[in-house]
């Protein structure tokens, strides 16, 4: 008697073929349903590395709308803090025990502020092991990064300021080793301490950004200098962040400081085909990090070795906040938070505020409520 049919004419028993994709383990993504635009690297499941998690992380880290520097920024800190520390980790085995360990290493070798920035790569990596079924929760979650402490604002005075401002061209017109000094630094001084905006806005601004023949004279900030990873110095066509789109005003004499410069630069052989307002020697884009090497050298030289660029925004911060308003400084300076303002950048008063002509309502000498006929205060 034969046995069942097997679908074949020769009675033998044919093998199964294999299926064209292997059955799909937890925690696993079909590379058949990803899309065309997906990473080539994805995490399988709990057994995956760090290692293998960050590959995914950095290919949607560069596929994102983040802005240039912040995307080198994160992954700078996957492949010098987070890939060392615990990139041989397996996924399902990083608990929040495991990541607050690494986060009190990164605090203790790098400090507060870096150790926040690896936390929040290491929330993200996690919310895409998350979406992809590899872990269950996100261990990041509920780990306490303290923070930094931030010092005390300290601003240069206006009687400082133009101290600085004499020292600094005495500096400059000195020479270096037979050669002549940057003869820019007190320009850019001015320019920072009476706009406040920051070097790289400063460096991004073209002559079309200038209004000097406007009733005030004013300026555009619409854009900044970044350094990338791949691509050097090069302008940003956005500022820091949404905020730091504004127009601020110019006082007139750095008004008719300008002028002067814009008409030695149409005279000057060096080319500037950017029409920058302080292009670089050679007519390219200035590079901040540059020009504040040479810039701490001249604050050592000139005793004013605690003065950094972002001093001058503080100065301007101080001032406008003390004349016309927190909330001024703090449009003035590109920032969405007023608080930011006032605890960063505005110097507290170091001498008592004279408010004798306010609470002289409060005198019995001057008909207050403690005089002869009215009921007030006793003591």
């Amino acid at each position: 008697m034969h046995g069942p049919d097997t679908g074949t004419s020769t009675g033998k028993r044919e093998k199964s073929k294999p299926a064209d994709h292997p059955p799909q383990r937890h925690g696993e993504i079909s590379k058949s349903n990803c899309k065309k635009d997906r990473p080539k690297a994805t995490p399988s499941s709990a057994q995956q590395t760090r290692s293998d998690l960050s590959e995914v992380y950095l290919a949607e880290l560069q596929r994102s709308d983040k802005a240039s520097r912040t995307k080198d920024k994160y992954a700078f800190s996957v492949k010098k803090y987070i890939l060392p520390g615990i990139g041989s980790v397996r996924v399902g085995e990083t608990t929040p025990g495991v990541v607050d360990h690494f986060i009190r290493n990164v605090v203790d070798a790098a400090g507060p502020a870096t150790a926040r920035t690896c936390g929040a790569v290491l929330s993200s990596m996690f919310k895409i092991a998350l979406r992809h079924d590899a872990v269950s929760i996100n261990p990041v979650l509920g780990i306490s990064i303290p923070r930094s402490r931030a010092a005390k604002p300290q601003a240069l005075d206006p009687e400082q300021f133009l101290d600085l401002r004499t020292k600094l061209i005495a500096w400059e017109q000195g020479s270096m080793l037979g050669r002549t000094r940057s003869q820019e630094l007190h320009q850019i001084a001015d320019v920072l301490i009476t706009t406040g905006l920051r070097p790289g806005e400063l460096f991004a601004l073209s002559w079309a950004d200038v209004d000097l023949e406007a009733d005030p004279p004013t300026v555009h900030v619409h854009a900044t200098v970044i350094r990338t990873s791949t691509g050097g110095v090069t302008i940003q066509d956005h500022p820091k962040s949404e905020h730091g789109f504004r127009y601020v005003t110019i006082p007139p004499n750095l008004a008719e400081s300008l002028r002067r410069r814009q008409l030695r630069q149409s005279s000057n052989a060096t080319g500037n085909h950017l029409d920058l307002v302080f292009p670089s020697s050679t007519g390219t884009v200035c590079d901040p990090n540059n020009v504040g090497k040479t810039w701490r050298k001249a604050a050592d030289e000139i005793g004013y070795s605690w003065v950094t660029f972002k001093t001058f925004r503080k100065a301007n911060a101080t001032l406008i906040a003390r004349t016309m308003g927190a909330e001024t400084a703090a449009y003035q300076a590109g920032h969405s938070k007023v608080s930011m303002t006032r605890k960063h950048y505005v110097e507290e008063y170091k001498e008592a505020i004279d408010t004798r002509a306010v609470l002289g309502a409060f005198d019995a000498a001057n008909g207050g409520p403690g005089a002869p006929g009215k009921t007030g205060l006793q003591i």
